[in-house]
């Protein structure tokens, strides 16, 4: 079975297929495809976080049940991890390559099913009160109830990905009133200024955006040091130029993450947008662990120029008609 990402947009291509749209003529053989593989277990199309938060940020009900529609036809509700997750894996096997520890590397899991399965306990998910059946549910077998549980849980997944922003917000989970996306772009763009301002390019500027980015993640590279009998300052003190990159390059994700930060780095005149923010969260578990990635147009090129597809064996496509082929030869 191929896992298949697709990007925002490219979802909404489908959801124009299915509902007649005018503009997305010209995908309804992928829609039909895509709905074949997964039918007959050829192909997953799994969803992240990112897809429940930009759904949830369409304001029309139908438009975003539309795309919700193809989203749990097709997902039937496999998800992926957040990067966060599969970070402390990934350091474990750089430091492992490295130091022959830890003995036991943690391993990553990916995959699963539901959102209950992205967030990992840090939701609250309330449960069916099998008290209010019959007999306070005494008569039904613990296989029965088990069903129900399931049965309830589907229902509430379907629920959590059709919400809109006013239920998102009444229940406290409005992502947008954090302003995560503007933080992000003022991040990067104090980056690119210090970049320019210290006139770096080439080797160089790929080593300051390595360094930024294990300043991120210093908590985390921390923390899986320890478990090695390490220190920080011990693995940073002869730190050079070229093993902080090895060591930066090494870890999957981060490496795909900065294939893409650099490149919007290096093009100034390109402007850092609040919806980067979920490509450069999203795009670099999908690029590692998926076989195709449907992403717009750009990021397709950076991470073509970055070897990303070379170098972890994904089908990397910016137009979702071309996941006809791509399907047929699974």
């Amino acid at each position: 079975m191929i896992r298949v990402y697709l990007d925002q947009n490219k979802w909404i291509d489908l959801a124009r297929a299915a509902t007649g749209h005018r503009s997305g003529d010209r995908f309804a053989d992928a829609l039909a495809s895509a709905r074949s593989a997964v039918t007959s277990g050829v192909a997953s199309f799994p969803l992240d976080m990112y897809r429940y938060w930009e759904t949830g940020k369409r304001n029309d009900d139908r438009s975003r049940n539309d795309v919700a529609d193809v989203m749990l036809g097709l997902s039937r509700q496999h998800t992926m991890a957040l990067p966060g997750e599969l970070l402390p894996a990934e350091l474990d096997e750089a430091l492992m390559r490295r130091f022959g520890q830890p003995k036991h590397p943690r391993q990553p899991e990916v995959f699963g099913i539901g959102l209950r399965d992205i967030t990992k306990g840090r939701m609250t998910w309330p449960a069916p009160d099998i008290s209010k059946l019959p007999d306070q549910g005494g008569s039904i077998s613990p296989d029965r109830v088990a069903d129900l549980e399931r049965a309830f849980n589907r229902v509430l997944e379907e629920r959590l990905l059709r919400a809109g922003p006013d239920i998102v917000r009444a229940a406290g989970l409005d992502r947008a009133a954090l302003d995560l996306d503007q933080q992000y772009v003022d991040y990067e763009n104090s980056i690119g200024r210090e970049i320019r301002e210290q006139r770096l390019t080439g080797d160089l500027l790929e080593l300051a955006v390595r360094a930024s980015d294990l300043g991120g993640i210093r908590p985390a590279v921390t923390e899986a040091l320890e478990r090695i009998g390490l220190t920080w300052d011990e693995f940073v003190t002869d730190m050079g130029p070229g093993y902080l990159v090895s060591f930066m390059d090494d870890l999957p994700t981060r490496y795909v993450t900065n294939v893409m930060r650099s490149a919007k780095l290096r093009q100034t005149e390109q402007k850092w947008e609040p919806n980067d923010f979920n490509d450069v969260l999203a795009l670099p578990v999908a690029a590692v662990y998926c076989d195709v990635v449907v992403t717009e147009k750009q990021w397709v090129h950076h991470m073509r120029q970055g070897k990303v597809d070379k170098k972890y064996a994904t089908m990397l496509l910016n137009d979702t008609a071309d996941l006809v082929g791509i399907l047929a030869s699974a």
